[in-house]
């Protein structure tokens, strides 16, 4: 048998097995419009990613102020300001004996006071929600959802309002897993 360029393709479809009958575009009849594709065409990358811890909390802060401003998605509400403290007791043996388990850190610190700034409220419109997790104080000029650094005990956490500075300043039992240690 001769070997020559026809009997070889022969050869060849006979050696690759058979494509499945599938419906190509060229075969659907035409809508008016162009389909097209882009596979191997990447998307656009948005390259806005902070690259350091500078430009990170410059951006923080850009949106802490945004929130902040009146109509920031809040309403008309504003976030008051706050500030937040760790309180700790300490008796005479502690300060002149050291004899206790305490340490200056806050892992020694048994409350957290919150004291959050709300010039022109009364304390008949402040509206406050504690939970384990965070506190959410709302009045007709101001809104602050705040996130807790621990987990807290409401049962035995206190508020009190400052009428004079128009202030509420929340005392928040801090519960902690390993307070057993530190107390």
């Amino acid at each position: 048998m001769e070997f020559t360029v026809g009997t070889m393709q022969k050869l060849a479809e006979l050696l690759t097995p058979p494509e499945p009958e599938v419906i190509q575009g060229d075969d659907l009849p035409s809508k008016g419009f162009d389909i097209s594709a882009s596979r191997n065409e990447a998307p656009p990358v948005e390259n806005n990613k902070p690259k350091t811890i500078e430009e990170y909390e410059e951006e923080e802060a850009k949106e802490l102020e945004k929130l902040g401003q009146v109509g920031s998605g809040l309403g008309d509400r504003r976030t008051p300001e706050y500030t937040m403290n760790y309180q700790q007791s300490v008796s005479a043996e502690d300060v002149y004996l050291q004899i206790g388990p305490k340490t200056p850190s806050s892992a020694s610190c048994e409350n957290l006071i919150v004291r959050i700034n709300l010039p022109g409220d009364k304390k008949e419109n402040v509206d406050l929600s504690v939970n384990n997790t965070s506190v959410t104080v709302s009045s007709p000029q101001y809104l602050l959802k705040l996130p807790l650094p621990h987990g807290i005990d409401p049962d035995r956490s206190k508020a009190n309002w400052d009428s004079d500075q128009e202030t509420l300043m929340l005392t928040l039992r801090l519960d902690r897993e390993f307070d057993f240690v530190n107390f």
